[in-house]
This record gives structure tokens, sequence and C-alpha cells, in this order.
């Protein structure tokens, strides 16, 4: 087990199931729906309570009702909130979800007025206790602020960095982690076709770092230090049920495999078999049963 500390956003969810996506100006009546918690650092913090590791999230949180809310479903998932930034103003960031239930495909309106961790509140967390830090790649100038101190403060304690949108100077970030994991859509956001093309076009900016890329239905690629890529296959459930989180849940199971002593394959491998196992089940508890 290893005492992870996971920094980003904690948001809530209200996600409404139809059965194909609205077209616009329609009015259309959704089949279910649910409210959860959300946002990847926090998602991807309660999925790696349930593979065993100790966890402190570290993000904002409101004081409204909903923030209230999210605080408690952390605590309920055994992800302590700690070292968090508690706010008494604010609305807790809100995510509105169109889950198309014929495909898994989910469409986001996120809404948030609430300010971003600063490095003020994160240079007095005591980070030399963890094993892992993992960051969201957002609020680039303060997070660049937070990656230099880690490197300043850190012994050998691997640092991750989830990179998933495109941000202004967010390649400020990748020489300062030692695991990036990049989504398909940024990288192709890039105009690259392939992980291997981006890889090559960044591997100067992340001297000696691992890197990490997602590819939907084609699985998942790295590169490790040496230059060695490797490749999982994706591993589809018999029906795509819900792709939310599937990504937080692909970052949790490359991380627990890491952070227990396996290989980038082997952690490859193990990360794309849960997320897998995500996509064919609504929600993100429970995942170990798969």
């Amino acid at each position: 087990m290893s005492h992870i500390l996971t920094v980003g956003i904690a948001a809530l969810d209200i996600i409404n199931v139809v059965e194909r996506y609205p077209q616009e100006d329609e009015e259309l009546r959704a089949t279910a729906q649910r409210v959860a918690r959300g946002g990847n650092a926090a998602n991807t913090a309660c999925v790696l309570t349930q593979l065993g590791h100790r966890i402190d999230f570290a993000g904002v949180l409101a004081g409204d009702p909903d923030g209230l809310r999210i605080a408690q479903d952390l605590l309920d998932h055994k992800v302590s909130t700690r070292f968090c930034q508690h706010v008494p103003f604010g609305k807790a960031p809100t995510s509105y979800i169109t889950l198309n239930s014929s495909n898994g495909s989910r469409t986001i309106v996120h809404y948030r007025d609430l300010p971003e961790l600063d490095f003020t509140h994160f240079a007095n967390l005591p980070i030399e206790k963890f094993d892992w830090l993992h960051f969201e790649g957002r609020n680039v100038t303060e997070t660049a602020k937070m990656l230099r101190h880690a490197r300043e403060r850190l012994v050998d304690q691997p640092v991750s960095l989830e990179v998933e949108k495109a941000r202004d100077g967010i390649d400020e970030l990748f020489p300062l982690a030692d695991i990036l994991l990049f989504s398909r859509a940024f990288v192709t956001g890039r105009g690259f076709d392939s992980a291997a093309a981006f890889f090559d076009a960044i591997s100067e900016q992340a001297p000696g770092g691992m890197l990490v890329c997602t590819w939907g239905d084609r699985g998942a690629y790295a590169r490790d230090a040496h230059q060695r890529d490797y490749h999982s296959p994706a591993f589809p459930p018999a029906k795509v049920v819900d792709t939310i989180g599937a990504g937080d849940t692909f970052n949790a199971g490359l991380i627990d495999a890491l952070a227990s002593g396996g290989t980038l394959e082997q952690a490859l491998n193990h990360a794309c078999r849960l997320a897998g196992g995500k996509v064919g089940q609504s929600g993100l508890d429970d995942l170990t049963r798969q």
C-alpha cells in the first residue's frame, strides 16, 4: 500500500441518461438520472482507495451544499480531505453530463465559480510524507510552482501529471513530472495521428520522463526513459455502458501498478483492463469486483 496525494479538482456530476443524443432545440426525456462526485483528481483518488492505497486529496472545496456533499462523498470513499483548501464562498464546480446509453458517450457542460488550488496553500503541505504525488494539468501557473516546489523537497518519490486538455503554457509542466499521462484528445489536438509520433516530438521537453497516452478502443501506448515503446490493447466490455471517468480509472490503474513495483508494460495492461471494466458499468464503485 502506498500513501498518495492527488492534486486537482472535485466536482459534482449531474448525469442525465438518454437513449440518443438530442438535436439542438429538442426536448428529450431522460431515462435515468444520478448525481455523483466528479473531477479527475477526485475520481482517481477514489479508485486508488479501492485498490488498497491510502489517499489524500488536495483541492478547493466550497462551503455551499454541493461542496459539502462532495466532501462527504470523498470521506465515504476513504479519501482524506484534511489537506483541502476550504472556502466559505463560491459554487462547487458542477458538470452537467448527457450520457448516451446507445454507445456510452458523454457530453459535458461544466460550470465553476470557485478559485483553483493555489501554491501558497500547497507549499504548507507535508509532501515529504507521501510515496507518490499525482497532479492534474490545470491552473498552469500555480501548478508549475507546485511541481518545482515538489522537486526541491522530494527525494525519490514519483510525480505524475495528467494532461487531458490543451491549456495555455501547459508544455511548461512537461519537464517537471516523472510520468506524463496524455489523452488522445490532447495528442490529436496537437495534430498527431499516433502516440509514437507525439512522443518523438516532445521527447526533448520531457527528458528522462515516462510518457503514456490512452487511445480509446486501440488501448494505450507508453515510452520509458530508455526510449522503449510499449502498447496494451483495450479490454472492452460486452456492452459499453458508461465512459464517464474511464480516463481517471486508467490513471489510477497505472499508478497502482507502478507504485506496487510493476513494470511499465504490466502497468499499462493493468490500467487498460481496469478502464475496460469501468466502461462496462455505471459509476466508479466496486471496480475491483470485475
